[in-house]
């Protein structure tokens, strides 16, 4: 048997209701279309106040693998903390790092997190029952044979049919991926949530264990340079899913990466600070390649349909074991939620929010037809780059700063003001470049060296804008550089890998 205090399938649907119910004005219950394949019903949460066009979604997701029995826990406990400290007006502390008041109002009013935490509850009842088997990893379908089970994480449609990382012997104790990609209602709920929410533009999949974060793609080493090598081109069926060889690579943009790996920096960071613990941030593939997964699933769907919302997708591998007891299990839940919150701020985009908070609402439609146009250029994809570190440091402090936040407002409608003036060419008069300068003056007064190090790079920049259209900033600003490389990340091993798989 597992070791006591884990909430049981029961435990967590009474917490979702309950936590509707006592925080009506920020917690939706959310009732799925499908019911596991043991009839129990599934539910998420919303947390969020507010709404508007422009809303980011985040999604956590847990409780895929049945034996994994911490992450469905951590979820729910996040979603009362988050709760909790909202309706008190509080700040949040998880070891060494403490979230402002402000920032979980920030969090709450600009961002819908929906918590699904229970993918699999037919799968952790049968680990808690007293005659079920601990070590159970599927969900409950009866198979052909008499096997029983698909694995969940398997089972999406991303390369299903490519074998990469799975089986197709319905009786295989692991790995199973079921009859067809979206086979099983568990994992048709979870594209219903994506389908449902299309502002939902991050995901994370919590598991356990191996103290990882990882990013996207699973089946292959990544590539930023060649965009017909990618999972949607036939003529490399059969190449792909050998990590090392010079046959396939998969492409994913180099502004992505960049996102992924700076923003799963923060991450990292934000975990280490609860007790010390150093999650190892790296590509999918470097677990071990794999197919058919809810996190290269979610972020491929902008890929097959570019009207789909670009989803930024990670996996979460807490702690070092499956099942530690309650105590130990306690300690990861701090680690996830310390993670996880710096994760939902990540995800928030510190100019977006700014505006959204501002009470003459900007028009933050003119900002976004910007995005691609920076991708295109040199200079644009550098300030990309930076963007994860610098946005969570303006957020982390808009929040409880006052008078940051007005010139921060400020900044944002100037800069809105010029795009609506030109949307072709927009002009940054002296003054907005002046605004811009004050405003990274006080960003970089902070101790964060990662910060302060970006903040110097656009200090240096400003100067190509001033008095000069965009496109002919960026234009001056990209003269004579190269394209940026991509942000490395940490690269040292584990040595207590799980020997069964478990993403």
């Amino acid at each position: 048997m597992p070791p006591t205090g884990y909430l049981t399938s029961v435990g967590v649907e009474s917490c979702l209701q309950y936590l509707a119910a006592t925080y009506p004005g920020i917690c939706q219950l959310i009732t799925l279309p499908e019911t596991s394949i043991e009839g129990r019903t599934m539910r998420a949460v919303k947390l969020g106040s507010g709404g508007g066009a422009h809303r980011h979604g985040l999604l956590l997701l847990g409780g895929a693998h049945a034996r994994e029995l911490v992450p469905p826990d951590a979820l729910v406990s996040l979603a009362f903390r988050l709760c909790q400290a909202y309706s008190a007006g509080t700040s949040l502390t998880f070891g060494g790092r403490t979230y402002a008041a402000g920032t979980i109002k920030l969090l709450i009013e600009s961002l819908d997190t929906f918590i699904l935490p229970l993918v699999n509850p037919d799968g952790r009842t049968f680990v808690q029952a007293p005659t079920g088997d601990a070590w159970w990893r599927k969900n409950r379908r009866p198979n052909p044979g008499g096997c029983v089970g698909v694995d969940l994480n398997r089972n999406y449609d991303f390369l299903w049919s490519s074998g990469i990382g799975t089986s197709a012997s319905s009786c295989d104790y692991q790995i199973f991926k079921g009859t067809a990609p979206f086979s099983e209602p568990e994992t048709r709920n979870v594209r219903w949530m994506l389908d449902a929410y299309p502002n939902i533009e991050c995901l994370v999949d919590v598991h356990s264990y191996s103290e990882l974060f990882l990013y996207p793609w699973g089946d292959d080493d990544n590539q930023t340079t060649d965009p017909s090598m990618n999972f949607m081109n036939p003529a490399y069926n059969g190449l792909r899913g050998t990590p090392g060889d010079s046959m396939y690579r998969e492409y994913i943009p180099a502004a992505d990466l960049n996102w992924y790996v700076t923003s799963g920096g923060q991450v990292r960071t934000a975990i280490a600070a609860v007790r010390g613990h150093t999650y190892l941030l790296e590509q999918s593939v470097g677990l071990y390649p794999t197919s058919g997964t809810s996190d290269d699933y979610a972020y491929s769907r902008h890929f097959v349909d570019p009207s789909k919302a670009r989803v930024y997708a990670y996996t979460l591998e807490i702690g070092r074991e499956f099942q530690p007891v309650y105590g130990e299990a306690l300690q990861e839940i701090d680690e996830t939620s310390s993670g996880l919150i710096q994760f939902a701020i990540q995800c928030l985009c510190a100019v977006e929010t700014t505006a959204l908070r501002s009470k003459r609402m900007v028009d933050v439609a003119h900002l976004r037809t910007w995005r691609a146009r920076l991708e295109a250029s040199v200079a644009g994809q550098r300030y990309l780059a930076l963007e994860p570190v610098v946005s969570s440091a303006l957020l982390a402090r808009i929040g409880d700063d006052e008078a940051l936040r007005h010139e921060a407002v400020g900044l944002l409608e100037g800069i809105v003001e010029a795009v609506a003036a030109d949307p072709e060419a927009p002009r940054m008069k002296a003054d907005l470049v002046d605004r811009a300068e004050r405003l990274l003056e006080r960003l970089g007064a902070v101790d964060d060296p990662e910060v302060r190090s970006a903040v110097k790079v656009l200090q240096g920049e400003t100067r190509h804008f001033r008095d000069r259209t965009i496109p002919e900033g960026l234009k001056l600003a990209s003269r004579g550089q190269e394209v940026p490389p991509t942000v490395a990340p940490p690269t040292s091993r584990r040595s207590h890998r799980p020997t069964d798989p478990d993403r």
